[in-house]
């Protein structure tokens, strides 16, 4: 069988053609941007985990500093305090002759790694005082200097972000008769 097409209908066979063929390039483009597009994804989510991850590790490290420095905090905030009474005591409790006797016997450190102010109420301040140097930070030192009218020094020693970071307090103590 033979047909035979006429010169209208071999245009409309040409353009059908035609279409045909720019139909079939469209739908390889778009298959092919479709895998593009798909391994695109893939890279997105792996730099928005990358993201997240970096966002997350940020703010994990600020809230260990911030943990750090409210440790560090209390820590100061408790050995001022044990600084205060120690301070209050000997200023209101001991005698000129006592005061003279600790400094005579040398014994002027304390360790404030391990005392905590709530508790250092029911303690004698006299038994907290050492002739031995703590080995580590936080601890008190004091000096007393004079004759007539002592002068009582206390230095509290702390590390603060690797450095010692000394406070002092000065006060005078008098060999006074009522």
């Amino acid at each position: 069988m033979h047909y035979y097409v006429r010169g209208d209908s071999l245009r409309r066979y040409k353009v059908l053609i035609c279409e045909l063929k720019n139909f079939l390039v469209k739908i390889l483009s778009h298959r092919q941007k479709i895998l593009i597009k798909k391994g695109f994804t893939l890279i997105e989510v792996l730099c928005s985990i990358t993201v997240f991850s970096v966002l997350f590790m940020t703010a994990l490290f600020i809230q260990v500093d911030a943990l750090k420095v409210k440790t560090y905090n209390e820590e100061m905030n408790n050995c001022t305090l044990v600084m205060e009474y120690v301070k209050n005591s000997i200023m209101y409790n001991y005698s000129y002759d006592s005061l003279l006797n600790l400094s005579m016997k040398e014994k002027t450190y304390i360790d404030c790694s391990n005392l905590k102010f709530q508790h250092i109420k029911n303690i004698n301040v006299t038994t907290l005082f050492s002739d031995e140097k703590p080995l580590k930070e936080p601890y008190i030192i004091l000096k007393v200097t004079g004759e007539k009218v002592l002068k009582v020094n206390l230095q509290l020693h702390a590390k603060m972000y690797g450095n010692i970071k000394v406070e002092e307090c000065d006060f005078y103590k008098g060999n006074y008769k009522k």
